[in-house]
């Protein structure tokens, strides 16, 4: 009924080595290993950009790493903080911080205790830290934040 050519079969055959040889080559190939992402939320996007109407003249730094803001002498105190974070930083003409502010989103829930570890961790260093659930009025901000 159908009669066999036999260049469909080498075709196929060809095109199942090229696969085969293709998927055991593979691992071997070089892979992407880093990806680009966002720096912030669309959630800290708004607050951001709420700071920058808030406090036009001072500086507004996202993502601050705290071993950035504080250290210690004792090395076993820096691995507390040395690979957590800040949300923004608030700084005036100088460059000194005005404000720490950690915007907490519902990931935050059930967190307190760390959060308050945080917060306790820049407030000895001397930093004024405002935490926030929602993103404050200007108004807000700035009567929290001098």
């Amino acid at each position: 009924m159908f009669e066999s050519n036999p260049f469909i079969f080498l075709l196929i055959g060809i095109v199942s080595t090229l696969l085969l040889l293709i998927s055991c080559i593979r691992p071997f190939l070089p892979q992407q290993k880093f990806f680009a992402r966002p720096v912030i939320t669309s959630f800290e996007s708004r607050m951001f950009i709420r700071l920058q109407q808030a406090f036009p003249h001072y500086h507004i730094l996202a993502q601050v790493a705290f071993s950035a803001l504080i250290t210690s002498d004792h090395y076993k105190i820096r691995s507390q903080f040395n690979r957590k974070v800040t949300d923004f930083v608030v700084l005036d003409q100088e460059m000194k911080v005005l404000a720490i502010i950690e915007l907490d989103d519902p990931s935050h829930f059930g967190k307190e205790l760390e959060d308050k570890k945080r917060d306790q961790m820049l407030q000895e260093a001397g930093y004024q830290v405002q935490r926030y659930t929602q993103i404050p009025s200007i108004k807000q901000l700035q009567m929290d934040i001098r």
